[in-house]
């Protein structure tokens, strides 16, 4: 996915209610997938997506490394009280 596809899908995802929480690789991508659905929340994974903020891009942009980081983003699931803009970790 180019950048600007991604960046495009980056912002529908937002204003449909998700949250970007972090990028990583496995295996802490499934922990943390399993940990977020465990709260009660929905996820989705990305593509993975630097964000304009982070100083650390050279995995993303490494040849063979490239589709290796996935980008989590999550979103209160059916019930749950609490908003999108919640940060659990804030």
């Amino acid at each position: 996915m180019d950048k600007e596809t991604a960046r495009q899908r980056h912002e529908d995802l937002l204003h449909d209610g998700w949250v970007r929480r972090f990028s990583a690789e496995e295996p802490r991508l499934s922990e943390m997938k399993e940990f977020y659905e465990s709260l009660g929340m929905e996820v989705t994974i990305e593509p993975g997506m630097v964000g304009e903020d982070e100083e650390c891009k050279s995995c993303f942009e490494a040849e063979g490394f490239e589709d290796r980081y996935k980008t989590i983003y999550t979103r209160q699931g059916q019930g749950g009280q609490s908003g999108p803009e919640e940060d659990l970790f804030e």
